[in-house]
């Protein structure tokens, strides 16, 4: 009976031993130069059925400094606790002997708290001072402070800003030569209502335009040349058909030579040139059609024809027609003109 009693007692020991939680921390170096940092190990070892929280304070001597926590890396072990291996950076700017302050773990649910040992750390100041026989800092160890230096002209940079203000000038001065005055003939224009871009269109007279092209056909003579005929009777005759469109207001470039001759026939103004219109038709529809090559006169004197339907036949003004700006400004200085008049 007294045997199983010492041995519940063993193994209620055995399990609250293998239930509790411990830590143990470790640091790198014991030894490090003002400014330097260190790694503190930290090894937490609990149940898995608790959770525990690390809470990091501040020095209170303010000498060791918390630079930085690192990624916790949890473990399980054989017995099902789990192991939790944490680093702490830390660093000291105070040279000589200070401690590093407990890390605290606390049980989110009991509330328990697990603290470490605190770990001494020695601080050593970086500049070695040799001292003379006296006792003294050694003159070769410790040195003043230099003096300020002078640096010389930078020449190369000189230049380049003076590159750059010599290009800004020739840029302000081409703008301002050229580019001032075609802004402001622009906003005059744009007061006008006139685009400083568009000229007014100049529209030629149907007659003009056809003559010009008769001349066009003239100063070639491709008539000339016996194989170029039918070209030179399909030019006449394109050009007088393109005038019928505008002047009589007719398809001419649709029609055959016979529905031209039966619409112009209708037409008062246009019955005084049908002969010679027919004498042309007929040449050029034997030249396109039924390869016949005309004689050089009778070349010439379809074109002649040509000249004479044109003269004939045109509209009784023949000044140029300007665009309806252009109109409505002739017409405003009429107004005006007259008022002045009155």
């Amino acid at each position: 009976m007294k045997f199983h009693s010492i041995a519940t007692v063993l193994f209620l020991c055995g399990s609250l031993a293998t239930n509790a939680a411990s830590l143990t921390a470790k640091m790198d170096s014991a030894h490090i130069g003002m400014g330097r940092q260190t790694a503190v190990h930290l090894t937490l070892t609990q149940p898995k059925d608790q959770d525990f929280e690390l809470q990091v304070g501040k020095d209170s001597t303010g000498k060791v400094d918390v630079v930085k926590l690192k990624q916790a890396d949890t473990l399980k072990n054989n017995d099902g606790s789990l192991e939790i291996k944490q680093d702490v950076i830390i660093t000291s700017f105070d040279s000589g002997s200070c401690v590093v302050p407990p890390f605290k773990y606390v049980n989110i649910k009991t509330g328990e708290t697990l603290t470490s040992e605190p770990l001494a750390l020695e601080v050593n100041n970086d500049i070695e001072i040799k001292l003379d026989e006296a006792g003294q800092p050694d003159s070769t160890s410790v040195k003043d402070i230099k003096e300020i230096m002078t640096l010389g002209f930078d020449w190369g940079k000189f230049f380049t800003i003076l590159l750059i203000i010599l290009l800004i000038a020739v840029l302000g001065f081409l703008g301002w030569k050229y580019g001032w005055p075609f802004i402001q003939k622009k906003l005059a224009k744009k007061k006008e209502g006139i685009s400083v871009f568009d000229e007014p269109e100049i529209i030629l007279p149907i007659d003009v335009v056809a003559i010009n092209k008769l001349d066009e056909i003239k100063a070639k003579r491709i008539w000339k040349d016996s194989s170029r005929i039918k070209e030179y009777y399909t030019d006449v005759t394109e050009t007088l058909r393109e005038y019928f469109c505008g002047r009589f207001n007719i398809s001419a470039m649709e029609m055959t030579s016979d529905e031209i001759l039966d619409e112009l026939k209708y037409k008062t103004e246009a019955m005084p040139i049908i002969p010679e219109l027919k004498s042309i038709l007929s040449k050029a529809d034997m030249a396109k059609f039924a390869k016949a090559i005309p004689t050089e006169e009778d070349c010439e004197m379809s074109l002649a024809n040509a000249y004479l339907i044109i003269s004939r036949t045109k509209p009784v003004s023949t000044e140029p027609v300007q665009d309806k700006k252009a109109k409505k400004e002739e017409a405003s200085s009429a107004i005006i003109s007259n008022s002045n008049n009155i």
